[in-house]
């Protein structure tokens, strides 16, 4: 457990390298920060604003398309934590479908570590985030998993199984 609760905790910092396909270029992709996921957004917003373009049914998985895009951007550097290109509209005009969807795929297989989910969680470890967060109730903070989160809000709220009373358990 130490190893996924280090990996919970550590947030930003937790990333992974791949060799890019037919490139030779590896590329680092990390996990997105909640400053990020805002920044893409307004910035998917802005690109359909200064377009006079309203998102609408019908162009709706367009926008949705520019967020990706916007994403990755921000999660996939180089070796040195540098871009993969120097500016937004470069990385789209670079960026083909199947690469969006390796990168998008390599980044879901890092948040699915690093953020593992209560309901797939092996009993032992979640065992032991519990015994962590009893004796350090801040380690809470760190568990950025919705899912992990209520698992452990459910458990730590639910009565004990059996109480211990003066005359046994009741």
């Amino acid at each position: 457990m130490d190893y996924a609760l280090s990996k919970l905790k550590a947030g930003r910092q937790n990333c992974v390298e791949r060799q890019f396909p037919g490139t030779g270029v590896t590329v680092r992709v990390r996990l997105l920060t909640n400053q990020d996921v805002l920044d893409a957004s307004l910035a998917a917003d802005r690109i359909f604003l200064d377009a006079g373009v309203e998102v609408s049914m019908q162009n709706v998985k367009v926008y949705e398309a520019e967020k990706d895009v916007q994403h990755l951007y921000r999660a996939c550097e180089d070796i040195n934590g540098d871009p993969l290109a120097p500016t937004i509209a470069d990385f789209r005009r670079r960026l083909t479908v199947s690469d969006k969807e390796r990168l998008i795929e390599w980044y879901n297989e890092l948040d699915a570590e690093c953020n593992p989910s209560a309901d797939t969680m092996p009993d032992g470890d979640f065992d032991a985030l519990v015994e962590s967060v009893k004796k350090n109730p801040e380690a809470v903070s760190k568990v950025s998993s919705i899912s992990t989160l209520r698992r452990l809000a459910r458990f730590l709220a639910s009565p004990p199984v059996s109480l211990q009373t003066g005359n046994g358990l009741t």
